[in-house]
């Protein structure tokens, strides 16, 4: 295999994977960014990147035709697990736990920043496993309805309208949330 083709260029068939390695340094970045996006957290975002080059590692896929989709997928479903995860854990703790130390007052516009991000992963946990993923590739990872559909192995209007319920559910809870905090 000749390393100055390009990833795709160089796998021709269901037969001829690439390696986990050519991957890794070719495709690392999109799925670090996919699981940075969902988490917020750099150090839990490398942790689903070694987790989905792991899993090809162990496990390669067959027929996969467009790595970037087929692996932003997964980063986005692995974050999401993740996010689920976390969230069971959380609300079995004391809400005393759950204070962390505070920001200063000089970064009041980060605090808040954070707070949103927070409160948007928060919602996006609590959504249907496939519209939070097509939430996810669509609004965080841009793409575009027919490449989430492929990734999927949705229709688009399949895609259309778990974009639909997603956004719906996230207004409402979002809504929810700052009617809470003005009242």
């Amino acid at each position: 295999m000749s390393l100055s083709l390009p990833l795709e260029a160089r796998v021709n068939s269901a037969q001829d994977l690439p390696n986990a390695e050519d991957l890794a340094r070719e495709f690392g970045p999109l799925v670090y960014r996919t699981a940075y996006r969902l988490l917020g957290d750099a150090g839990l975002a490398e942790d689903v990147q070694q987790e989905i080059f792991l899993r090809v590692l162990e496990r390669p896929p067959s027929g996969v035709e467009a790595w970037p989709a087929w692996l932003a997928t997964a980063a986005s479903r692995a974050a999401i697990d993740l996010l689920r995860k976390r969230n069971r854990w959380w609300q079995r703790l004391a809400q005393w736990r759950l204070q962390a130390p505070t920001a200063t007052p000089s970064a009041e516009q980060a605090t808040l920043d954070r707070e949103r991000a927070n409160r948007l992963r928060q919602a996006l946990a609590g959504l249907p496993r496939r519209e939070a993923q097509c939430f996810g590739l669509r609004y965080l990872e841009g793409m575009d309805i027919e490449a989430i559909a492929e990734a999927l192995g949705l229709t688009a209007n399949n895609v259309n309208v778990c974009l639909h319920r997603a956004r719906r559910r996230l207004e409402t809870r979002l809504q929810a949330h700052e009617e809470g905090v003005e009242a």
